[in-house]
């Protein structure tokens, strides 16, 4: 056959589907598109010099992974849709004369002109759009830019290659799938009925085991640390049970409304619950995908918009001075109270020679162990450097010891605790009875402080180890009592954290200047000294990386979420062009028997009705169990407002809903038009 044969039948087919491979280049252009502006901002030269935006590059470098996954995954879907159009197209060929080979070929043809328009339009569009991600990308971070229009060579060579791979594997897939089906099967391809799936009651009950299990997951998570170590386990088993319970759903549906006789005989009905039924597994497969995508829409906005607008109180937070230091040394020495405060006037005479007036000072320092907390006693047998997966964090507690002198000097209270006793506060839903067992030596709780625990620290509640404070007699002599404990590694248990916060009346540039100063000084005094960690650090100095890490999570969520509702779209798209051309001949025929116009659509809306929103119902509910685990994962960033949380998951849902309506009123028109 002559060479140029194979792309006018491309051509020409690609002229007579049109409504299919338009909207299949389109998602191939955009998946190309938003590829190019992620690895823009995460590897090229523009965004790399800018001041406080490493946090977020690297956030849009994991970005650039997830979508060159999501996209491979998401074109092999829309392919696998064109590919079924096809193939009673190849089974012509077949007829008449050409060979496997030969269908081969065309297929690398059709496949080549897909990559190149999706390529072509991809970088063109990455390339016109990226100077605007860049400007509202800066904006969101907060770092000041000059624009300059530039093309990343890198960038367009990295897309390019990721892309001609994705592509590459589609004609392999496509190829496959034509070699294992005879002319026969490729020609009945299209009206091809499906079977129901085999031990259906059996998927369904494993569809809500999985479902149940993810939920459980989600909504039994206490502590911040086991919802980071958990959360994609339960979101893996609620994809299982979506899955599962749709496509068992779908069939048992279909299955009570034929039994139905007053529902299934009826003109609106029959038709529609006959083409349910026709399609079930595919039907129930397409409807979890878009509840999935969803849902994934609504978590990524949700979370990210909360944590952009409270980015602020996250910050006070985690920073509720403007100076702030810190050091820590494992082991017990006693040298190291008259150490701490040699530092505490260090501090305070480098900060005044610079000119500030130091105030709300808060100079203390406390004893912290850790182990597993149960029934009121703290096991100190935790490994903290080994065997990490197999620690239970929900168990996990970190003690913190404070000599009553100090709390009360520097809080401002007057409480007066005997030997053997103890004042004990957390902020963690942890129940602690009337005596307190901290290794083998017991205290008499006299009272709590669980009110006054955000005092201490504003952070404790999302702290990765929840923090028991227990304000002691002699904190000096408490400590001797847990000198002997190591970890696996020989290393001591018992830590001595000092803590020095206090505000200056300097303006921001001030502060962090101040804090580098500081920073050094603290380094210098305790040089030699084989100190674990010291620093020091201002709150304005931190708000960059604050501002530029919920920033750049944001505009990801905000990226991420575009192309999931437009993977929606097109899924939705294709699922009613697909089936719109399965059901032209079954309205065709019932059009010759009496059935109206009229008749027409109030069959095509009894079908959408019927499932169509099944997904909203279910994104709803997924994302009203996963709040609580998504609540606890922003503990970790300082976020403590649960409500300001639900406020925007409410506000999403709205929106995604309105969206999806309007999407379904849309491709429902073109369903009518193909049927009609």
């Amino acid at each position: 056959m002559k060479t140029g044969l194979y792309p006018k039948l491309t051509l020409e087919s690609i002229r007579r589907n049109g409504r299919l491979y338009l909207p299949y280049y389109a998602a191939g252009a955009l998946m190309t598109a938003v590829f190019y502006v992620m690895h823009f901002l995460g590897w090229s030269d523009v965004m790399s010099g800018m001041a406080g935006g490493s946090t977020a590059v690297d956030m849009m470098k994991i970005g650039t992974y997830i979508v060159a996954l999501f996209g491979g995954i998401f074109l092999f879907y829309t392919q696998s849709t064109l590919l079924k159009n096809r193939k009673k197209e190849f089974a012509l060929y077949s007829i008449l004369g050409m060979n496997r080979a030969n269908i081969r070929r065309i297929i690398l043809c059709d496949n080549f002109v897909s990559w190149a328009v999706s390529l072509a339009l991809g970088l063109a569009l990455g390339i016109g759009l990226s100077g605007l991600a860049t400007l509202g990308f800066t904006r969101l971070i907060a770092v000041p830019t000059k624009y300059k229009f530039s093309i990343s060579l890198s960038s367009v060579g990295m897309t390019a290659l990721t892309f001609s791979v994705v592509f590459l594997l589609l004609y392999l897939n496509s190829v496959r799938q034509i070699q294992r089906q005879s002319t026969v099967e490729l020609m009945r391809a299209e009206n091809a009925g499906e079977k129901p799936p085999r031990s259906n009651w059996v998927l369904g009950i494993a569809g809500l085991v999985f479902l149940g299990a993810g939920y459980a997951i989600a909504l039994k998570i206490q502590q911040p640390m086991s919802a980071l170590m958990y959360f994609f386990v339960a979101v893996i088993l609620v994809i299982i049970g979506t899955y599962l319970l749709m496509i068992t759903g779908s069939v048992l549906l279909c299955r009570l409304l034929q039994k139905n006789k007053r529902y299934y005989y009826k003109t609106k009905h029959f038709v529609s619950v006959s083409s349910l039924s026709y399609r079930m597994k595919r039907n129930g497969a397409s409807l979890a995908s878009i509840c999935i995508l969803l849902t994934a829409v609504l978590v990524m906005l949700s979370s990210t918009s909360t944590l952009y607008i409270d980015s602020d109180k996250c910050l006070d937070t985690r920073y509720p001075n403007e100076i702030g230091a810190f050091a820590c040394k494992y082991g017990y020495d006693e040298r190291l109270v008259p150490l701490g405060e040699r530092l505490d006037a260090a501090l305070k005479e480098t900060a005044e020679e610079y000119g500030a007036t130091v105030t709300n000072n808060r100079t203390y320092y406390e004893y912290s162990i850790s182990g597993y907390f149960e029934n009121s006693k703290l096991d100190v047998t935790l490994n903290s450097k080994s065997n990490l997966a197999f620690i239970n964090y929900d168990s996990v507690a970190q003690i913190l010891f404070i000599d009553v002198e100090d709390y009360n000097r520097v809080f401002g209270y007057n409480e007066s605790v005997g030997k053997g006793q103890a004042l004990v506060g957390t902020a963690k839903n942890i129940d602690i009875g009337g005596v307190i067992t901290i290794g083998d030596v017991p205290f008499e709780v006299t009272g709590r402080i669980d009110e006054r625990v955000a005092e201490i620290d504003p952070a404790a509640a999302g702290s990765a180890c929840p923090g028991i404070f227990v304000i002691v007699n002699d904190v000096q002599e408490v400590a001797t009592h847990y000198t002997q404990y190591k970890d696996y590694d020989g290393e001591p248990m018992l830590a001595w954290f000092w803590n020095c916060a206090f505000d200056t009346g300097l303006d921001e540039q001030e502060q962090i200047q101040l804090a580098q100063r500081l920073d050094e000084r603290l380094k210098a005094e305790l040089d030699g000294l084989e100190f674990d960690n010291a620093y020091c650090e201002s709150h304005e100095g931190q708000r960059g990386d604050f501002v530029s890490s919920f920033g750049g999570l944001f505009f990801l969520g905000i990226l991420l979420s575009a192309i999931f509702l437009v993977s929606c779209v097109v899924i939705i798209y294709y699922k009613q062009i697909s089936e719109g051309f399965e059901d032209a001949s079954r309205y065709g025929i019932m059009q010759k028997v009496g059935m109206t116009d009229e008749d027409i659509k109030q069959s095509i809306n009894s079908q959408m009705l019927t499932v169509f929103f099944a997904p909203v119902g279910f994104a709803c509910l997924h994302i009203l169990a996963v709040l609580p685990i998504v609540n606890k994962l922003l503990m970790l960033f300082g976020l403590f407002d649960y409500g300001r949380l639900l406020l925007m998951a409410a506000l999403c849902v709205g929106a995604c809903a309105l969206f999806y309506s309007a999407v379904y009123k849309l491709t429902s028109r073109t369903y009518y038009k193909i049927v009609h």
